[in-house]
């Protein structure tokens, strides 16, 4: 019986990542999304917003990049089971 719930609790550990994964992923998506296409517009009269635009599309590619990794690729330390 202990078994079941080692898996059950498995299960639910990969759920919540998985659900904490797609929505961290569409929130980077989107602000990559929104200042790609705020930098691609017809650059306005004064510039200063250019830099800014410019470095959190750089910032919001490299969290879609990242977010993979950092939930899937480290592999989490986890406690031995004792039989």
């Amino acid at each position: 019986m202990s078994d079941q719930n080692g898996k059950s609790e498995f299960g639910r550990r990969h759920r919540r990542k998985v659900i904490a994964f797609i929505i961290t992923e569409a929130l980077a998506i989107g602000v990559l999304l929104l200042a790609g296409s705020f930098a691609l517009w017809p650059r306005p009269a004064d510039s200063t917003l250019s830099l800014p635009l410019n470095i959190a599309t750089i910032a919001a590619a490299a969290a879609v990049a990242l977010i993979p990794i950092i939930f899937f690729a480290i592999a989490p330390v986890l406690p031995r089971i004792e039989r």
